[in-house]
């Protein structure tokens, strides 16, 4: 069943400016929010940080040390709000599955030095449908 959600809108726009876009799956609107280089560094870190985090607490057996797992989020808040300006859904700043696995394909696609041929495709196809729709307004 396939039904118009303003909430599902909303909540998976890319910012402020940009509410109607094409894209459907998140992955895609997930890429358009982390284009900025100390954005997806700074995520990068705290992907880094919350497993090193989660492997100390493991091997010391020291459970305070998971008092810690919130500033790894805080890395990634700390990008878009200095450097990206992107929209963040609460749901995803504080824990999401869709937002872990994007954050775990985005790390495999930087590695593989795909990531930024990502954004540039998004990108362009963002930049076609916005293009042609205020082209189609005037």
């Amino acid at each position: 069943m396939n039904y118009y959600n303003p909430q599902q809108k909303l909540k998976n726009r890319i910012n402020n400016q940009i509410l109607d876009h094409p894209f459907t799956n998140y992955w895609d609107i997930f890429i358009l929010k982390h284009q900025h280089p100390i954005n997806i560094t700074l995520h990068i870190f705290g992907i880094f940080f919350f497993y090193g985090l989660l492997f100390y607490t493991w091997k010391l057996q020291n459970f305070w040390l998971l008092l810690g797992l919130p500033l790894t989020q805080l890395l990634g808040l700390t990008g878009h709000f200095l450097f990206e300006r992107s929209h963040i859904d609460l749901q995803d700043a504080v824990f999401s599955c869709r937002a872990s696995s994007c954050l775990g394909k985005m790390l495999i696609r930087i590695f593989i030095g795909k990531y930024q041929d990502d954004i540039r495709q998004r990108q362009k196809i963002l930049n076609n449908y916005l293009s042609n729709n205020y082209a189609s307004i005037r």
